[in-house]
């Protein structure tokens, strides 16, 4: 025997029009109506049927059915379908995008590099160096260990494994390590504290990994950070003494350095500060920064020969002293002397100079000094003498 199977009910689908006049003029043929935003579903005399409704204006409708005319919703497709989530989508694409550039700034690039910047050579030498003599000195003399090696080896001793410039805002420590690196004919790294200081923790730690294990593949070679104390403070001065991101940086730090003066192997770290009193003295040890360079402001005589440096590019006047310019500028700091140098030669060219002149030299300092709140008397006569 065989059984056969009753085929399901096909269901029909009518015009909007039809439907309406169904409901207008033969309800009863109607039942179980299921209403959608694109679909009616309903029994029409026992069989399954629907209608897609059309969306016009009701007078426009009013009108057709009025006239009889036969009239159904436009058939769509699949992907029309989907056009109204396309802008939603692309705008939350956009977002994530944004949001994960951003994560893997901070992140992903964190460890893959070193954040130091390696420089080029430069032309400096240790005659563009004045007015802190004895750290000149200090600095030369490591110079001569990284290029002649084994000359010292041979006696015995090492190159040491840091070098720690203290002194006062513009008195040439970024200065001495450029020609440091410039005159060892080395690479040199230079970077700053605060950029190890990282939002996520264990970054900054993955930095200064990154950036000893760069600096291990071009040995031998100079690595200087500035602003040392913003990453070497006391770590008993952390508020609640927790091992923050600043904390672990350090503490890698101080292991890389210990590794490079263990191996011995050509890396020397350089490090400036104004703040030497608030590092932590795990860092400072002799081992780790195996030599303090103090560098204080210059006296008359070193600010005479860092003027010196700092025209020997300029047109002076044959009248020009140096000397009572040196002698009126007390407290200035080399940095303050090449500008003070510089804003001469700007006073030089505002009044249609070609040299410059005294007068030149002593309306820069009177303004340079008033404009920072220093006493200014008799600073015109220190200048132009008795």
């Amino acid at each position: 025997a065989t059984s056969t199977r009753s085929a399901a009910p096909r269901v029909v689908e009518l015009s909007y029009a039809a439907f309406l006049h169904l409901v207008a003029d033969e309800p009863a043929r109607i039942s179980a109506l299921r209403i959608s935003l694109s679909r009616y579903s309903f029994m029409l005399d026992g069989a399954p049927a629907f209608a897609r409704p059309v969306r016009a204006p009701m007078d426009v409708l009013n009108i057709l059915i009025r006239s009889g005319v036969d009239f159904r919703a436009a058939a769509t497709s699949a992907a029309a379908g989907l056009i109204p989530l396309v802008f939603p989508i692309l705008w939350l694409a956009a977002i994530f995008s944004v949001l994960r550039k951003q994560l893997n700034g901070a992140t992903g690039s964190v460890g893959k590099r070193a954040t130091a910047k390696k420089l080029s050579s430069t032309e400096l030498s240790f005659d563009d160096v004045a007015g802190i003599d004895s750290a000149r000195d200090e600095v030369q003399e490591v110079v001569s260990m990284l290029r002649e090696p084994e000359r010292y080896a041979a006696a015995g001793a090492r190159v040491p494994a840091g070098v720690l410039m203290v002194g006062p805002p513009g008195t040439g420590k970024t200065l001495l390590a450029r020609v440091m690196a410039a005159q060892a004919e080395v690479p040199f790294f230079y970077c700053s504290g605060s950029d190890f200081v990282e939002l996520f923790v264990g970054r900054g730690a993955a930095r200064m990994r990154a950036l000893f294990k760069e600096a291990s593949a071009t040995r031998p070679c100079v690595i200087f950070i500035d602003e040392l104390d913003a990453l070497g403070k006391q770590r008993s001065m952390r508020l609640g003494g927790q091992n923050d991101e600043v904390e672990q940086t350090l503490n890698q730090m101080l292991a890389c350095m210990d590794g490079v003066d263990s191996s011995n192997n050509g890396i020397v770290v350089m490090g400036a500060t104004n703040r030497y009193e608030i590092l932590d003295p795990a860092l400072t040890r002799p081992g780790r920064f195996d030599r303090l360079v103090r560098m204080e402001l210059p006296d008359e005589e070193g600010r005479a020969a860092i003027l010196r440096v700092h025209t020997r590019k300029l047109h002076l006047e044959p009248d020009v002293q140096l000397g009572r310019v040196a002698a009126a500028a007390s407290g200035f700091s080399g940095a303050e002397l090449a500008a003070l140098a510089n804003e001469a030669a700007i006073r030089c060219v505002r009044r249609k100079g070609e040299r410059i002149g005294m007068d030149d030299f002593t309306s820069a300092l009177v303004d340079f000094t008033s404009s920072r709140r220093r006493g200014i008397g008799g600073l015109v006569s220190k200048i132009v003498g008795s």
